[in-house]
């Protein structure tokens, strides 16, 4: 995948994984009028849809700033093991040239390399030269004996809880500044504290989206939330709200549940909106 050039700032989409979905079980909801409405456009022949669970190196600023973690090395039930690890290779770097690691938020999926499990079973931090920083409400939220100690998980035990022991993490407050060119965009509804990563350098701009959206049919249907979302309503009004804004100024829309790269622009056409890749 080409590199992608927001004024100074340079963004690589770096595939962790590709995965296919069930809309029974990832949009229950909706299922019904998903299937209906987009046979053969999105849905393959056994009624499974493509996603890909996509990490974005973003040099800033000097630095070398990957925007989520992927799902990881280790198994986890319904996830094939990402490549991340690949990925970087394929792309000439190693886990040693990132500098700051950003979670959008804090599910299995987007944190999963922060951490590889080490000879003695224990967490290692795979990024050894890098901070992390995280929403704090998020990290509240999340951290909390109810999630930490229920068994349900393990997560954030291997990946999330490590971090603060090696004292790793620092954390963010609504929409602060990440450097002179990124600043976190709040973007709360699928999890309390989820942010987006705006972007803007000599007058252009961009998003990483995280998990504001998990699929492009939502340009359609805003309100079709998926299971995952902890607040369905609030969600739909911040992929309306990023929808919008997106359509409104031609801003680079960087989705990493979208199919890979997941990189484009959302434009209106015949009275709907378009995604239109890169």
């Amino acid at each position: 995948m080409a590199r992608i050039r927001v004024g100074s700032v340079e963004i690589l989409p770096l595939l962790d994984t590709p995965m296919l979905m069930n809309p029974r079980t990832f949009i229950p909801k909706h299922a019904d009028e998903f299937l209906a409405q987009y046979p053969g456009e999105v849905v393959d022949p056994r009624g499974l849809f493509p996603i890909s669970i996509t990490c974005y190196l973003v040099r800033s600023a000097g630095k070398n700033i990957l925007v989520d973690s992927g799902i990881g090395r280790r198994r986890r039930p319904g996830f094939p093991p990402g490549k991340l690890d690949d990925a970087l290779h394929e792309n000439g770097l190693s886990p040693d040239d990132i500098d700051l690691v950003v979670n959008t938020h804090l599910h299995v999926d987007h944190t999963g390399w922060n951490t590889v499990e080490g000879p003695d079973g224990s967490a290692e931090i795979y990024f050894r030269n890098a901070g992390w920083l995280i929403q704090r409400v998020e990290w509240d939220y999340w951290m909390q004996p109810r999630f930490t100690r229920s068994g349900e998980y393990p997560h954030l035990e291997q990946c999330v809880g490590p971090l603060e022991t090696a004292g790793r993490v620092d954390f963010a407050y609504s929409e602060q500044a990440i450097d002179e060119n990124l600043v976190f965009v709040g973007s709360p509804g699928h999890t309390p504290g989820h942010v987006c990563i705006g972007i803007q350098s000599s007058g252009e701009k961009a998003i990483i989206i995280g998990d504001a959206s998990h699929h492009q049919v939502q340009l359609d249907h805003p309100d079709w939330s998926p299971s995952a979302d902890a607040d369905p309503m609030l969600a739909a009004r911040t992929r309306r709200l990023l929808f919008d804004e997106a359509e409104a100024d031609s801003r680079t829309w960087l989705a990493g549940h979208w199919a890979f790269p997941g990189a484009g622009r959302i434009v209106p056409v015949g009275g709907r909106r378009v995604f239109r890749g890169l």
